[in-house]
């Protein structure tokens, strides 16, 4: 089924999940409570046979799923110590393999975790979670191809839920989003392994609507995992994106502010942050920002690299009071040269010309869209760029390209865009013109 679409013409960082058939259970977002328990009963396992291999891999990638669901990274430190104990006593362990490269999914060494993930399907080519490992990892080093071709061997050998969801993002990246939603859906219905497995795919349901402008479609998908998984964080965010997508700032705020307490990943904090700019709160705001540069000093502490995410975050307040546009520039060729994505260009790109330079900005804000991703953002970025150098006919062009794909961009990028879109002369759509 990749095949065919990508011969059509046929997604960046978003899916770190193993696959969901045998061998080392994924480590994905779940209710923190269960992992407690099972990270305490597999403790007490170990009390009684201690140095027993497998269940130090099973302790390990319940670590793993502890630090993403409670945001607490110190998790991956612990279950570092632990997943190193279980490749002394068993080197040839594919499972320990697959859980050795969750860990590097998690600590974003996406080098590393593509070779545990190879060495792990040599010693086992019918271990699913071997193959998940190597398209994530592929997937974070730009090498959209070879990940292609691992989603489809994935396919292949079983279309569950882990696999179906990876066909869902190469299409998504590829430029295909009605057969992203058609395969996420599929996924979804193939069910998994817990009431958070299930959430967190209507969760990517709602992501998929959400970058498509379907405001209504992505809330009932985000309904439908918290109707499953109540408290679910990451619909809870879904649901904030789609009320500030609809003007809604202070409901927004209202849910974003308790997720952000207890479940502190950046980008949510970024996101409260922004809207609390939005909202005039520039003091609430500045105190959001400085939160996400404290967990991320927190992240690299634990051996987590963020230069990613850090570059983006920068990059998008280059231009805020104190800031230092040239530091993010600086950070966003080093995240580039370690993951060479799609996004990673975007990143570089606006960074550039957030300091002012959009000619060298340019060939990285192309490179961006390269692959056709009907993300709005990435066209947005490349459309303020041509119109920095004042290519204004491409810069029409490709904003409208944004706009088709969303009339809803993000809180902060919103309103330039339609600001852009006025000097453009260019028609900027309603916010009330949801699908």
């Amino acid at each position: 089924m990749l095949v065919v679409t990508l011969a059509a013409g046929l997604l960046a960082g978003r899916f770190l999940v193993a696959g969901d058939d045998d061998g080392a259970r994924p480590a994905r977002p779940a209710a923190a409570g269960d992992t407690g328990a099972e990270v305490a009963r597999l403790q007490a396992e170990l009390r009684r046979r201690p140095g027993e291999p497998r269940l130090l891999t099973r302790l390990g990638v319940a670590y793993v799923a502890q630090a993403r669901e409670t945001a607490d990274p110190a998790f991956y430190a612990k279950a570092a110590g632990v997943l190193g104990q279980a490749s002394k006593l068993a080197p040839a362990d594919p499972d320990t393999m697959v859980a050795r490269g969750l860990l590097d999914l998690g600590r974003h060494d996406f080098r590393s975790a593509l070779t545990w993930g190879t060495r792990a399907a040599k010693a086992n080519p019918d271990l699913p979670d071997a193959l998940g490992v190597i398209f994530d990892a592929q997937v974070e080093l730009g090498r959209y191809q070879a990940a292609v071709v691992t989603a489809q061997a994935m396919v292949d050998r079983k279309p569950a839920q882990g696999s179906l969801a990876r066909v869902s993002y190469a299409r998504e990246l590829l430029g295909d989003p009605a057969g992203a939603v058609a395969a996420m859906v599929q996924a979804a219905a193939a069910g998994g392994d817990s009431p958070a497995d299930r959430a967190y795919v209507q969760t990517l349901i709602g992501n998929l609507h959400l970058g498509a402008g379907r405001l209504a479609s992505a809330g009932a998908a985000y309904r439908r995992a918290l109707d499953g998984s109540p408290g679910y964080g990451l619909a809870e965010v879904g649901m904030a994106r789609v009320a500030a997508a609809r003007g809604d700032l202070a409901g927004a705020a209202r849910l974003l502010e308790p997720v952000a307490a207890r479940l502190p990943l950046p980008a949510t904090v970024a996101l409260l942050g922004d809207v609390r700019a939005a909202l005039g709160d520039a003091e609430a705001a500045a105190a959001q920002y400085r939160l996400v540069r404290v967990i991320e000093r927190l992240n690299q502490a634990n051996g987590v690299a963020v230069d990613l995410e850090l570059a983006r975050f920068e990059a998008d307040h280059a231009r805020d009071p104190g800031a230092d546009p040239r530091r993010a520039v600086a950070m966003a060729r080093g995240a580039l040269a370690d993951r060479p994505t799609i996004y990673a260009q975007d990143t570089l790109g606006w960074a550039l010309r957030q300091a002012g330079r959009p000619r060298q900005a340019l060939p990285h804000a192309r490179a961006a869209v390269r692959l056709g991703t009907r993300d709005g953002l990435l066209w947005y970025h490349l459309a303020a760029v041509e119109a920095d150098l004042g290519m204004t006919a491409a810069a029409r062009r490709h904003l409208a390209e944004a706009f088709q794909i969303t009339p809803y961009l993000t809180v902060r990028d919103q309103p330039t865009a339609v600001a852009l879109a006025g000097r453009l002369h260019l028609p900027a759509p309603s916010r009330m013109s949801g699908r």
